[in-house]
């Protein structure tokens, strides 16, 4: 029987390592592509909506009418374009951020209007 010869490289404690990740240049391309329209179009969507403000501050109608007016075509519009479960998740989202914002706009423009609750440790807006 032929002699078997040891094996000179050693694996410490028998683990075999992972290999590394390959990594996804075109995911990372379409990712950052993907930031970037999204950062493009968010710029649009701001000037536009600037734009249909300075319309309702001119015309002869209630600004209350007006906004609610451009967010019920807005919502109604995303209600017919988008799947149910994305039009309620994009309305929940939106939502939140909206509320989130404007509670970081009177903390710091006005810290009377905030209190801090002791119980939960959560700062409240005092409506």
């Amino acid at each position: 029987m032929p002699k078997m010869r040891k094996n000179k490289t050693r694996i410490k404690d028998n683990v075999v390592p992972f290999n590394k990740p390959k990594i996804d240049k075109k995911a990372e391309e379409e990712a950052n592509l993907r930031q970037s329209e999204q950062d493009r179009l968010n710029i649009i969507l701001r000037e536009k909506s600037n734009e249909v403000m300075k319309i309702i501050d001119v015309s002869q109608i209630d600004k209350n009418w007006g906004l609610y007016a451009f967010l019920f075509h807005v919502k109604q519009l995303a209600a017919y374009e988008l799947h149910p479960s994305d039009y309620v998740r994009a309305d929940d989202a939106s939502g939140k951020e909206v509320v989130k914002n404007q509670r970081e706009y009177l903390n710091e423009s006005y810290p009377q209007f905030i209190r801090e609750d002791n119980d939960e440790n959560e700062k409240k807006v005092i409506h």
